[in-house]
Order: C-alpha cells, then structure tokens, then sequence
C-alpha cells in the first residue's frame, strides 16, 4: 500500500510545474501517463513509478475541504489533487517531488506516512 499525498492550492495546478519540479530532484527519472491522462506518474529506469498523481479537482466547497482536510489552512475554492509514493527510497524521492511541486504552486501538502 503506498503513501497517501494530498496537495491543496489556490491556483491551478500545470503539468509544465510538475516536471520542473521531478527534474529538479532527479533529473534521470521520466514522466508517463496512465488511463487516459488521469494519473501523472515519475518513473525511474525501470518503469516503476516513485511518485503518481491524479489528475486535480477544483472544489468550491469550503466547507467541505474543511470537514475532509480540517489541518489546511486556505480560504475559498482549492485545487485538491491526490498523489501516491510507494514506502523506501524510491517513495522517498517521489515525496519529495510533491514537496517541491507544492511549493512551486505556494500550496499545501500533507504526507501520510503512518506516524
């Protein structure tokens, strides 16, 4: 079961970000997409994805990101997107590419690492 990775911003989010950011902390890994567009994913050589991420959603509803994400910390509609990273080193790099990628877009991220 991978770790559970939830990016909350302002603005929208662009691929074009998301890129710089995993060339940023590993330069050798390669981007793909599965299902259509609806999963971004960092691989490395071998094809196995260090970081995988859905396609973000704008969600108006305050409320309701409060009630799902009450730690966030942002006012008015966000851009949820949802993101995964297996455990270990490999997991780890992909942690910190939607580290990176949160704070190229000023946004919030919380990782669920079991602790």
């Amino acid at each position: 079961m991978p770790r559970d990775l939830l990016i909350l911003s302002t603005s929208a989010p662009e691929l074009a970000a998301f890129v710089d950011a995993g060339a940023d902390i590993a330069p050798d890994l390669r981007v793909r997409t599965l299902e259509g567009g609806a999963v971004t994913e960092v691989v490395d050589r071998r094809g196995s994805a260090v970081l995988s991420v859905q396609v973000p959603e704008l969600v108006e509803n305050t409320a309701e990101v409060a009630r799902l994400a009450p730690w966030a910390s942002v006012d008015g509609p966000v851009w949820w997107t949802e993101a995964w990273a297996p455990w270990g080193p490999a997991g780890d790099v992909g942690v910190d590419i939607a580290r990176a990628f949160a704070a190229a877009l000023g946004a919030q991220v919380l990782v669920e690492d079991g602790s």
